[in-house]
C-alpha cells in the first residue's frame, strides 16, 4: 500500500511541477509578446515603416472605423495619413490559442486623424499574433467602437 501512495505522490508532484513550469513559461512568453506589442504601437505612432514592415505579416489585415487594409503594402502606403496624438491602452488580456499564436484584447482611448477624418475615441481592440522564427508578428488588428 505504501508503494502505491509514494507512486501517487510522485505522479502528483510531477504534474504540479509541470503545471507551474508551464505557467512561468506563459508569463515569460506574455512579457515578450507585450514588449513586441509596445514596439509596434510606437512604430505606428512614429509612422516608422521599417519597424511596421518587420513586425507585421505581408497579408496583415487592419480594420477600424476610419480605415480598412487587406495587406501590409496598402497600409504602409497610407501610413502618412495617420496622425496619432493619443493612444492609451487599458489592461491587455492575452489568450494563447497555441504555443506560437495569441489573441490580445483590450480597450483603448485614441485621438488623432486618418486622411483628415477623426479617429473613433473609445474602442475595443483585437490583435492576432504569431511567433515566427523566434519573433512575434502581428497578423491582424481590429477596432470596434465603444460608447
Amino acid at each position: 500500500m505504501s508503494i502505491s501512495y509514494r507512486t501517487l505522490v510522485t505522479i502528483f508532484s510531477l504534474i504540479m511541477s509541470t503545471a507551474l513550469f508551464a505557467e512561468e513559461k506563459t508569463e515569460a512568453q506574455n512579457a515578450e509578446l507585450l514588449k513586441a506589442v509596445k514596439k509596434l504601437d510606437m512604430a505606428f505612432s512614429k509612422r516608422d515603416k521599417e519597424t511596421i514592415r518587420e513586425m507585421t505579416d505581408p497579408n496583415h489585415l487592419s480594420i477600424a472605423p476610419a480605415f480598412q487594409f487587406f495587406n501590409r503594402a496598402d497600409q504602409l502606403k497610407a501610413l502618412p495619413e495617420l496622425k496619432l496624438t493619443k493612444f492609451e491602452a487599458e489592461h491587455k488580456k492575452i489568450i494563447h490559442t497555441t504555443p506560437r499564436t495569441a489573441l490580445i484584447t483590450y480597450e483603448a482611448n485614441i485621438e488623432g486623424t486618418f486622411a483628415g477624418k477623426e479617429l473613433t475615441k473609445h474602442v475595443q481592440i483585437l490583435e492576432s499574433w504569431v511567433k515566427r522564427n523566434g519573433k512575434w508578428i502581428e497578423t491582424s488588428y481590429q477596432e470596434t467602437p465603444l460608447p
